[in-house]
């Protein structure tokens, strides 16, 4: 026996849902008005390329997916160059900041030499 899909909302049943428990006048009357369709298998259905397009797709769909995880392996090892050069530049600073302490303390005593030297 034949599988028929409501095209339209037909009493109770939706669009899309199958159809039974109906008699078969009240059945051709639907298929002839076009109210219901036969079920076809998907692959019937398909013959328009979709199947095609659908693979193409997949296939996209997977390499964008592979992109997307090698592109967050990049950004995260990315954040954690980052993270070692800004602990890098904060050590840097650090040392910057001892180096001119030592200067300004050097710094005085040699003015001191050399206002004694013209005393």
């Amino acid at each position: 026996m034949s599988k028929y899909i409501a095209k339209q909302s037909i009493g109770h049943f939706r669009p899309g849902q199958e159809v039974e428990g109906l008699e078969a006048k009240q059945l051709q009357a639907l298929l002839a008005s076009g109210a219901i369709e036969e079920y076809q298998e998907s692959e019937d259905i398909k013959e328009d390329g979709s199947a095609a397009r659908l693979a193409e797709l997949k296939k996209v769909n997977a390499e964008l997916t592979a992109s997307n995880a090698t592109l967050t392996k990049d950004n995260h090892k990315a954040m954690s160059d980052k993270a070692k050069a800004d602990q890098e530049v904060a050590d840097l600073k650090a040392k910057v900041a001892e180096l001119e302490k030592v200067k300004l303390a050097a710094k005085p005593k040699a003015d001191d030499k050399s206002a004694d030297a013209t005393k």
